[in-house]
This record gives C-alpha cells, structure tokens and sequence, in this order.
C-alpha cells in the first residue's frame, strides 16, 4: 500500500465511519436503513444526513471494511438497493477503533458508550474489545515519564503526566472489573487477538 493510500485510510477513520461500520456489524443493511438506525442510536451526539452515510459507505468499500452481500439487494427491480456486510477485517478494524477511542478525548464518552454499544453484543467481542483497550493502555502507560528536573516549566509537564498516569490507572481497575463481568457469563480464555493487518 502506499503512502497516500494509507494516509487517505487514515483520514477515513471517523467517528460517523465507525458508527456506520459498526452498524453494519450488528446487522447487514442497506443505506436508507443503516442512516435511520444511526439517527436512532446517535441523533443528538452526531448529526450527519443521509448523504455522509453513503459516504461512509464508499470509504469502508474502498477500504475492503465492508462488502455488498452477494444476491442481497432490496428495493423495486428498477432501483435495487444493495445490502452490505462487514468483512472479518471491517471487524477486526472496527474492534481496533473501538480500543483507540475508548482511550480518547473524554468529551466523547457519550459517542464512546454509543459507540461499543454497536457490534458488540457477543461476550467473545467484548473481550476482545476489553483486552485491545487493555494493551492501549499499558502502552500509554510505558510511555509516561516523570520529569525530574526542579524548573518551574517542568512542573507542568509532571502534573500533566501525573493527571495521565491516574487516569490510567482507574482506566485498568475498569478494565478489571470488566474482564470479570465478562468471565462470569461465561467468556472464552483469553486468546492472542490478530492485528488490524491479519
């Protein structure tokens, strides 16, 4: 892949991208009903029209996220409408986003909760969820570095790694807790999750 095909990829991982993948996770559909299931799960936290589904569409089409159902298309005969599903890397991708978000800016918690809420319903993709935003986490984690010297303007920056570092940590006791909600309904053994490129 090239470098501007990854950058264009890159830039089409938005949250309505995500939503509309997610949606399609949950159940194959058509345009028209995955932008009225948007608006129901979304309305008031992302307001898009009919047209910015079908965008989304074409970019997770070119990405090879989602895929026309074969022989499924509904709609009269003159203008059928074609129904699409995820691929296994829509959602392995779609699994990987969720991670990355869940971590993100705590403005979106809303989008966030609306967010895991789609094509996620099985306890096998919860974990998998769980256990991809506990490795973003202790990855974020290893990065921080407490800054030791005495300067005012480095004070900081410690404050600011200090703010991080408990947010993190209540992030892993979360984690915890879900790992055994999860372990007590009866989720597999941990496994060892693909990557995005797998």
């Amino acid at each position: 892949m090239t470098a501007g095909r990854a950058k264009h990829r890159e830039q089409r991982r938005t949250p309505v991208n995500a939503a509309v993948l997610g949606l399609v996770i949950e159940r194959p559909s058509y345009g028209y009903e995955v932008w009225q299931r948007f608006e129901a799960r979304f309305g008031g936290v992302i307001e898009v029209g009919a047209s910015r589904i079908y965008q989304a569409f074409d970019g997770l089409l070119a990405d090879g996220l989602i895929e026309q159902a074969s022989g499924a298309a509904v709609g009269s005969r003159r203008q059928p409408r074609p129904c699409y599903r995820a691929t296994d890397r829509g959602t392995r991708a779609h699994r990987a986003w969720l991670a990355e978000e869940l971590r993100g800016d705590p403005a979106r918690l809303e989008l966030n909760r609306r967010l895991l809420a789609t094509g996620a319903d099985d306890v096998p993709t919860l974990l998998a969820v769980v256990d991809r935003y506990e490795q973003a986490c202790l990855d974020e984690m290893a990065e921080l570095h407490p800054d030791a010297r005495p300067a005012v303007k480095a004070m900081r920056d410690r404050l600011l790694a200090e703010e991080r570092r408990l947010v993190l940590e209540a992030r892993m006791k979360w984690i915890l807790f879900a790992r055994r909600q999860l372990e007590a309904v009866g989720a597999p053994p941990r496994r060892q999750l693909p990557t995005e490129s797998s």
